[in-house]
């Protein structure tokens, strides 16, 4: 299966849950760590449990969107809820139980996804959920292996080549190889990304109404937005149809990122206050 994990460096929290537990797309809901059972309250939790990080700083990454991704081949009346939320739960345990989840199984595709948003730090400690390139090569191969040896007749299309090495090839030879492949994806997606582009009105709007079109982005530093992962593969919107400038030229909205900040530093100036005045706590 393909494993993607996006890094989110903004408590984007919201519009993210929104989008993986709209009923329209999803059918089956997954949680870890989680208490709560409605969307405010469950975005309520992930702002709770980022305050607690023991070393905030700029640039760090509050939250990942992780997509697997079942082949578009796969016979679907073999793929049932249980084998679903088995994967999931499994996923969930190789990715690291340390962590927060709420994630949900999105059928609205030609290929069944399976979206997460977890937090960027453990459950209830303060410390980072990363994931070194290292672990996450080895959650590919051993999810895959997992699959493999539980559903070796449901899911037969969706073994892909993880951590195999080719012999070496020169860049013009990669480049060469791969041609046809992007040429192919650019000219699929590029009509929808215009799409979307002309309707929206700022960059959230923008980002988001690609997300609903299953387009993903991916972030350079500290939250720069320069294009799409599609399956291993980045796209740069300059080569999509939307220039640098025109992107930028978007508005900026910030509003639900801003009031999850001021939650989070109003959660830790509370705790901080406490700490320092203990005989005020009851």
């Amino acid at each position: 299966m393909i494993v993607k994990i996006l890094t989110r460096h903004s408590p984007s929290y919201s519009s993210l849950i929104k989008y993986i537990l709209q009923e329209r797309k999803s059918s089956q809901v997954i949680t870890h760590n989680i208490r709560s059972k409605t969307q405010d309250d469950i975005v309520k939790e992930f702002i709770e449990n980022e305050a607690l990080r023991k070393y905030p700083r700029k640039g760090n990454i509050m939250m990942y969107h992780e997509i697997v991704s079942l082949s578009a081949n796969e016979d679907k009346t073999k793929i049932t809820d249980a084998m679903l939320n088995d994967l999931a739960r499994q996923y969930i345990s190789l990715r690291g139980r340390t962590g927060i989840y709420v994630g949900a199984v999105h059928r609205d595709k030609e290929h069944i996804h399976l979206h997460f948003c977890s937090g960027g730090t453990e459950f209830r400690t303060g410390k980072s959920f990363r994931l070194s390139k290292s672990e996450l090569n080895n959650l590919k191969v051993s999810f895959q292996n997992y699959h493999l040896k539980k559903y070796p007749g449901e899911l037969t299309m969706s073994t892909v080549q993880h951590g195999q090495k080719s012999s070496y090839r020169t860049n013009k030879d990669w480049q060469l190889e791969h041609q046809a492949e992007r040429k192919s994806v650019k000219e699929q997606i590029t009509k929808t990304i215009i799409e979307c582009f002309a309707k929206a009105k700022t960059q959230k709007d923008f980002l988001e109404s690609l997300r609903d079109n299953n387009l993903h982005y991916y972030e350079r530093g500290r939250g720069n937005v320069p294009g799409l992962q599609i399956g291993e593969h980045k796209y740069r919107f300059t080569r999509l149809g939307i220039s640098k400038e025109e992107f930028d030229r978007l508005p900026i909205d910030s509003a639900e990122e801003q009031d999850a900040l001021l939650e989070i530093r109003r959660i830790r100036a509370n705790r901080d206050h406490s700490k320092e005045n203990p005989a005020h706590e009851r």
